[in-house]
């Protein structure tokens, strides 16, 4: 079914002749999209400096990020005692938590008519989050602590908290 002077072509030739061509395309697209991305971040990272650069090539661009990597490598391993990103952003979300419930406390303590037995409960409910916050914290700080057992208070059972604050516990005898 050939025409006349032209063969059908196999797979492998198939392959050969159009698929590679097309992914290697493809495969240099995205690296030459990739380093300009990389161009675009070292020019501001740059500019923000004060160095002006005004032509970079592939080298180049990849040269300058494997410099600032170990920048910020051997800078971190300066400062390791510098506060991470988290601990920062959870440092400021506890500051704004404290500062909203002041807010409500407030707010219940100015404003006339509100139900004080519910501003009781918001303010409990409120105050056990941020504990609950607090202990989460800790139990992150002493996961990058060594643990030695002899220090530690021993911790009471729920029960013993509800008798302790006055609260009725129900037994079942």
């Amino acid at each position: 079914m050939a025409v006349q002077g032209q063969r059908f072509m196999t797979k492998t030739q198939h392959y050969r002749k159009v698929t590679k061509p097309l992914l290697e395309r493809k495969r240099r697209a995205r690296m030459n999209l990739y380093l300009d991305e990389l161009k675009d971040l070292i020019v501001d990272t740059m500019d923000a400096q004060g160095e002006q650069v005004s032509k970079l090539e592939k080298a180049d661009i990849l040269e300058l990020t494997v410099n600032y990597l170990k920048a910020q490598q051997q800078q971190r391993v300066a400062n390791p005692q510098s506060s991470p990103p988290d601990q920062v952003n959870l440092d400021k979300f506890r500051a704004g938590y404290t500062q909203a419930a002041y807010e409500v406390s407030h707010i219940f303590s100015t404003v006339p008519g509100l139900d004080l037995k519910f501003g009781t409960q918001l303010m409990k409910q409120l105050g056990h989050q941020l504990k609950d916050m607090k202990q989460e914290e800790e139990i992150i700080d002493m996961e990058d602590e060594p643990v030695n057992l002899s220090d530690q208070k021993r911790s009471k059972s729920p029960r013993e908290e509800d008798i302790h604050h006055g609260e009725e516990v129900w037994r079942p005898w």
